[in-house]
């Protein structure tokens, strides 16, 4: 079996919790070769609305594997709730549950990677070099 790592095809993304592009993108990366060589099933509900209408995974911390998967409206209304707050907290209003991840969500950036790295060191942002794979899936790439 051969799987590439997907190539990013759109515009450069701005920072995200500290997160650069190449960062995120590296996330995505690992995200799509997870599940086109069956480590991990496509997201298909979102897990705040239940949509399954164009869902894709979502990332708060890109040097993890803890991804949640949003719809598109959520999604977007997630990455933008800095500038947009009003219509972050309606989707938080409407679809909460006692201590739900994204009810814990600030209102105003952080820098997440910066404490991370602080707290780990720099080689935490190599997220291929800490990749989970299953041996035989290994043996297949190598």
């Amino acid at each position: 079996m051969s799987v590439r790592l997907r190539r990013w095809p759109w515009k450069e993304m701005p920072h995200y919790n500290g997160f650069t592009h190449a960062e995120r993108v590296r996330g995505w990366q690992v995200q799509c070769w997870m599940i086109d060589t069956g480590q991990m099933e496509k997201a298909t509900t979102c897990c705040i609305t239940g949509s399954t209408q164009r869902v894709s995974y979502h990332s708060e911390d890109y040097y993890s594997w803890e991804v949640y998967p949003l719809c598109q409206t959520v999604h977007f209304a997630l990455h933008q709730r800095f500038e947009r707050p009003n219509a972050w907290r309606k989707i938080v209003d409407q679809y909460r549950n006692k201590d739900d991840w994204f009810d814990q969500l600030l209102l105003a950036p952080i820098d997440l990677a910066s404490e991370l790295r602080d707290q780990h060191g720099a080689l935490i942002s190599d997220i291929f070099n800490r990749a989970v794979v299953p041996k035989q899936l290994w043996e297949d790439l190598t």
